[in-house]
């Protein structure tokens, strides 16, 4: 979950390696530190953002350096155990979690230790092979070889400023290649400001890396083919422009964001049209059930789109969370089951083994993910949809988790035509789809009404957010923003569930917000329950595209476009109002407290 960056070649590595580094706090931001190898070896590192380290302290000739960016796993922040981590002649920074270091500690000389961290013993233990041989990338093998669990390090030895290390399991590392110089990130965002040409690193891959040369190899030392790729260039969606900060500006940019998802794939011919996901019509009309999984947002995304798949493909969908997939059985039968795996960055670890688990269990998968060359877009076996929405910055999701439920309403739309349904069902979702990104550009309008209902509703540390069919899928959503950003503890619930025992918690310092639908039986369902609400003394904030309801405390008419595609108006006000809380609050809305983006460990 943290950020690598390092540099080799013929200039100044320090900029290079801390802005990179600003690239990457998305990814943690407990602690940081660079370390440069030049006529000397020199460490910095500061407990908190990037904004804490002193570059005065930074060598500004040395043309190699790693830096780290820290989501903390073992240890508390603190200089000590901020990366990078010296012992003996080697200088490391790690991603991943090594699950043996208590048992590697027995063969290292434990009491030199200076932190609490597993990655320090890492570092340890490639030392102590580096001692025997002298050579760095036959002692980095060693290590690795005998290391159980994640990793994604880059390291470095005082004895040569001419070698830079690299190695992955489990763990994003890669490669941009420039002009007698290499650029290495754990995510691409880092280094797109230099090269646009890379190298992913695959799993128990290494690279020994020179100024102008590399040299890939697995475990065995055994040398490994080169394949280069081309990034798509997002780099304008990196910069905040005239926004206060990225939460804001990602999403405002929804809907151009929508736009370039849909762009070549919905025409204004009713036809939706995918090349990405490899299923024959014959693959399509033998599917029996579809098996969605992600984290987080990803996961509320799939739960969207499992209400709209089952009604439009007549198939059982189920959607499961990725830390729980690969422990339990589940009862999926290969030749008929298509499984779905969501990511914005590809790399999210779960899902990762959730989608290996799928694959040895002999499961058709597909993807959804943002980043192009990402694990996951590497790895599933029927290819599937990139979501082409630009960099997100800000920890909390909001572009990708709109491009997210767009693609798999273009995937049912696709699918049922492809399953020889009434073409009316396509032509349908296109038209919505068509239509939405303008809907959201309108539904933004509501910014300065949702501004002042935020300052009356600011006072509520608890609340209930509650929808019934894809509402209840924005409700998940809308909780999970409310609670990661502005720090209100918030529970999402199908809306007639809040009578089968939540309903005891309802008083007058408890909020409900209401989601609404345009359909009249459950409008009038989800009025029955405001009255069950304000009955026992409870606050009602209602979200719906019709007016007011005198029972209710507070209000927002959204605008109404269609069944399929409602759901994301109603996502985009959830999302300012969480916006405009966290402002009230004076919180910090891009890193918010705990959080890391990029869940690359379990």
């Amino acid at each position: 979950m943290c950020g690598i960056m390092a540099y080799i070649g013929d200039k100044p590595a320090k900029n290079i390696v801390y802005n990179g580094l600003k690239r990457l706090e998305y990814r943690g931001y407990d602690s940081v530190g660079i370390a440069t190898l030049g006529e000397t070896l020199k460490v910095v590192k500061a407990v908190g953002d990037t904004s804490k380290l002193n570059l005065n302290l930074i060598d500004s000739r040395a043309k190699l350096a790693i830096g780290h960016t820290r989501w903390a796993t073992h240890g508390e922040p603190s200089k000590n155990n901020a990366h990078p981590h010296t012992y003996g002649s080697i200088t490391l920074v790690h991603n991943g979690i090594i699950e043996n270091y208590e048992t590697i500690k027995k063969t290292i000389k434990a009491t030199d230790l200076k932190s609490q961290t597993d990655s320090e013993v890492l570092a340890a233990l490639i030392d102590y092979y580096y001692q025997k041989s002298q050579d760095i990338l036959e002692a980095t093998r060693q290590a690795l070889s005998e290391v159980k669990g994640t990793f994604g390090i880059a390291l470095i030895t005082k004895d040569n400023p001419e070698i830079l290390i690299v190695a992955r399991r489990g763990s994003p590392i890669l490669i941009g290649i420039g002009n007698n110089q290499y650029f290495i990130a754990s995510d691409q965002s880092a280094i797109l400001d230099h090269t646009n040409q890379v190298i992913y690193l695959e799993d128990d891959q290494l690279a020994e890396i020179k100024p102008s040369s590399i040299d890939i190899y697995d475990l065995k030392l055994s040398v490994q083919d080169i394949d280069i790729k081309t990034l798509d260039n997002d780099s304008k969606n990196l910069d905040l422009g005239d926004y206060q900060n990225f939460l804001e500006k990602e999403i405002y940019e929804q809907p151009e964001a929508l736009n370039n998802v849909m762009r070549g794939r919905v025409s204004s011919d009713g036809s939706i049209v995918l090349g990405g996901p490899n299923l024959t019509q014959a693959d399509i009309l033998n599917l029996k059930q579809i098996l969605i999984i992600g984290c987080g947002s990803a996961y509320y995304a799939g739960y969207y789109g499992k209400y709209v798949l089952e009604k439009i493909l007549n198939i059982p969908v189920s959607v499961e969370h990725a830390s729980e997939f690969r422990y339990r059985y589940g009862a999926f039968n290969k030749e008929n089951c298509l499984a779905i795996f969501i990511s914005q960055s590809g790399e999210t670890a779960d899902t990762i083994a959730s989608l290996r688990e799928a694959k040895r269990r002999g499961l058709k998968t597909i993807g959804i993910v943002n980043s192009v060359g990402s694990t996951i877009a590497r790895e599933v076996t029927h290819g599937g949809i990139y979501l082409h929405a630009g960099n997100e910055s800000s920890v909390a999701s909001t572009k990708a988790y709109s491009s997210m439920v767009v693609a798999l309403l273009m995937l049912g739309g696709f699918m049922s035509y492809k399953q020889g349904k009434d073409s009316a069902i396509c032509q349908n979702i296109a038209s919505e789809l068509l239509k939405l990104p303008n809907e959201i550009y309108l539904s933004l309008q509501l910014h300065s009404k949702i501004t002042k209902l935020s300052k009356q509703i600011t006072k509520f540390n608890d609340c209930f957010y509650l929808g019934r069919g894809v509402l209840y899928a924005v409700a998940q959503e809308g909780a999970l923003k409310l609670s990661e950003v502005a720090q209100v503890h918030a529970q999402a619930l199908p809306i007639g569930e809040i009578k089968h025992g939540p309903i005891a918690l309802v008083d007058n310092n408890l909020l409900s917000v209401i989601l609404l639908p345009e359909d009249n039986l459950l409008y009038n369902k989800g009025l029955s329950t405001l009255e069950e609400v304000k009955a026992r003394n409870g606050q009602v904030l209602t979200i719906s595209t019709r007016p007011k309801e005198p029972l209710s405390d507070f209000h927002l008419q959204l605008s109404h476009l269609g069944e399929f595609s409602d759901g994301l108006i109603y996502n985009v006000s959830l999302q300012l109002l969480t916006l405009e809380l966290a402002k009230n609050k004076r919180l910090n809305i891009d890193r918010p407290r705990n959080l890391a983006k990029s869940v690359t460990v379990e």
